[in-house]
């Protein structure tokens, strides 16, 4: 397929600009304005068109026989499909791509990335057309902003040229296809449904503070916040304080702690928090009026980031709403629906971590154990884990208590979780809790030697070391920086230290004892047993996105270990059996995986899970 660099140039000014807005609302507000866009197609020189005129230039071009680039798909991709009613023949996107290539943390503008590679300099001409309509710009100026414009498309190429290099096509399928959730949206959203929960999380937030029995001004002392968080079953998150080096209070904005409790499937919790950080809402209210904005604007936009998470490479949200967060069971995912005749198939994968670990440590016992159930022969393996730790038979029907410690067991302990982080998730006594922690790695000995294995091989990377099998397999190999994975992605552990010496904000040094590695911003911490946590997630990861490009259907969707698929309503029996199907194939690198999963359909998302 033939290659066509696009990069529109438009209108922005201060109350209308992507600083301020979601590129969703940018792009569809009616105040958008395309000034000129810029065209390189293959080798032949970079060239540009004035606004009046790009509609006719893309009709004239055939945009759907090419191989589209762009830095910023997302962008460049809603533009033609929302006003020039376009769609390319493939995406390829470098935003994406850098993501992959230079981590998450890394700057990936298209300056940023130029001068890194030394293919050129971007222009700032942009800045001269701040305010401007297409009517304010001289001939002069024009000419001027269509220079700049081809020379991004020129440096747009080049970095493609770059990329492509570290990508097999899977991975580049799934950033098409990622980006087309963006720019060709599908999926509807119920108004009236979403304007009564976005009222209804007023109210309940209102009367769970008073259930909580606090009050704005209180929570604001460190003591008091903390105390208010113990009255509803919560353990106040700490860290150690770089200033003092001593315990403290973990409630910052920024503090992983707080971010979760943010999300915490108690609403009673979300509204503390959010009155603790200030916030004029909940996270759910935050979610439920975005998209109620976007509703106003037509078909619902599924923003990811194809590869979200620095280490793992799992897609994560963007564009001010993360997709990947809607509470199962909770109204916005109800509120998501199909089209009129159509309706969502819901495919997800059956504890995918779990069976990748003990089949990459081969933990044979345990595959086999998955292996039975999905036969219908034997229980589920956290009733198997349950079973270990009570001595008894387990079902999921008859001790749910006892099987949600087994499943938090599994999979919590399988990635080093220790003794007094797994009694506070339980709520079980400290004795109880390092009781089960012991059980675990009595019994997942295979497992605990991939850990160790991990650790040796953080040295082995430490050291340059290359090409050396990290798990019993091969399927995990060191390469510099970091860890090859088989889709031939790198887990990137940069400048990879022994005994690091950190220099706080505020001037204090820091020693501690371990590896860590630098992600572009700051130090973090890794042993072996979050190296296995990292692995097993990108692994799983790549088996499940792989899978989904094995269905033959739009997907519009997809959410960690699951796919979406929009199909009319003749067509849910036959996508349904596709969908069972794909999923539970296992990829030329794992031919003996055991793989199982769920299928489900409805109109409504929040309805379709099995």
């Amino acid at each position: 397929m033939k290659s066509a660099v696009v990069d529109f140039e438009t209108y922005y000014a201060p109350d209308y600009t992507l600083s301020k807005m979601t590129t969703e609302a940018y792009v569809r507000d009616a105040r958008f304005e395309t000034i000129l866009c810029g065209f390189r197609i293959g080798r032949a020189p970079a060239y540009w068109v004035p606004g009046p005129e790009v509609g006719a230039e893309i009709t004239r071009l055939k945009l759907e026989n090419y191989a589209v680039i762009a830095h910023h798909a997302h962008f460049d991709g809603l533009i033609l499909s929302h006003h020039y009613d376009t769609v390319p023949g493939y995406w390829i996107d470098t935003l994406s791509m850098a993501r992959a290539v230079y981590g998450s943390k890394i700057k990936k503008s298209l300056k940023a990335l130029s001068e890194l590679e030394g293919i050129g300099q971007k222009g700032t001409e942009v800045e001269l057309a701040f305010g401007k309509r297409f009517r304010d710009f001289s001939k002069r100026d024009l000419a001027s902003y269509g220079a700049y414009c081809c020379n991004d498309c020129d440096l747009e190429y080049e970095l493609a040229k770059i990329l492509s290099k570290h990508f097999q096509r899977s991975e580049l399928d799934l950033i098409d296809s990622t980006i087309r959730l963006f720019t060709e949206p599908i999926l509807q959203l119920n108004r009236p449904l979403l304007e009564q929960y976005a009222i209804d999380l007023r109210i309940r937030k209102a009367s769970l503070l008073m259930e909580a029995n606090v009050q704005l001004a209180d929570i604001m002392s460190n003591d008091k916040f903390a105390e208010s968080l113990r009255f509803l079953g919560i353990d106040p998150p700490m860290k150690i304080s770089p200033t003092t080096g001593k315990p403290t209070y973990a409630f910052a904005k920024t503090d992983p702690a707080m971010q979760e409790l943010a999300e915490h499937e108690d609403e009673t919790v979300q509204a503390l928090i959010a009155a603790r950080l200030n916030a004029r809402s909940t996270i759910n209210e935050s979610r439920t009026q975005r998209l109620l904005a976007m509703e106003k604007n037509g078909s619902a936009c599924v923003y990811l980031n194809y590869y979200g998470a620095g280490q793992t490479g799992r897609a994560s949200g963007g564009d001010m709403l993360n997709w990947q967060n809607f509470a199962r069971g909770g109204k916005i995912r109800e509120s998501v629906l199909a089209p009129p005749g159509h309706e969502l198939v819901v495919g997800d994968s059956s504890n995918i971590e779990s069976r990748l670990e003990d089949w990459l440590a081969g933990q044979d016992d345990q595959v086999e154990a998955y292996r039975i159930f999905d036969r219908g022969e034997g229980p589920d393996i956290y009733c198997v884990m349950a079973q270990k730790i009570y001595g008894r038979v387990i079902s999921k029907e008859a001790d749910p208590k006892e099987r949600f410690v087994g499943k938090t067991a599994k999979l919590g302990l399988g990635y080093g979780t220790g003794a007094a982080k797994f009694a506070v998730t339980t709520k079980l006594p400290l004795k109880d809790a390092q009781n089960i922690v012991n059980i675990y790695r009595n019994s997942y000995k295979r497992v605990v030697a991939l850990w160790n294995r991990c650790d040796e091989a953080l040295g082995l990377v430490a050291k340059g070391i290359v090409g050396r099998n990290v798990d019993f397999r091969g399927i995990i190999t060191t390469v510099e920086g970091g860890l090859l994975l088989p889709n031939g992605l790198v887990i990137k552990y940069t400048d990879l230290k022994w005994n690091a010496r950190v220099v706080t904000k505020k001037g204090k040094v820091i020693d501690y004892e371990g590896w860590s590695y630098f992600d572009g911003r700051s130090r973090q911490n890794i042993y072996g047993a979050k190296v296995v946590e990292n692995i097993v997630q990108a692994l799983a990861r790549i088996v499940v996105l792989t899978q989904t490009l094995m269905v033959p259907r739009r997907l519009v969707l997809s959410v960690h270990d699951e796919g979406v698929w929009c199909v009319p309503l003749w067509e849910v029996l036959q996508t349904a059996y596709e969908v069972n199907w794909a999923l539970r194939q296992p990829l030329p690198w794992c031919p003996d995986l055991p793989l199982n999963c769920e299928v489900g359909s409805h109109r409504s998302y929040g309805k379709a899970k099995p």
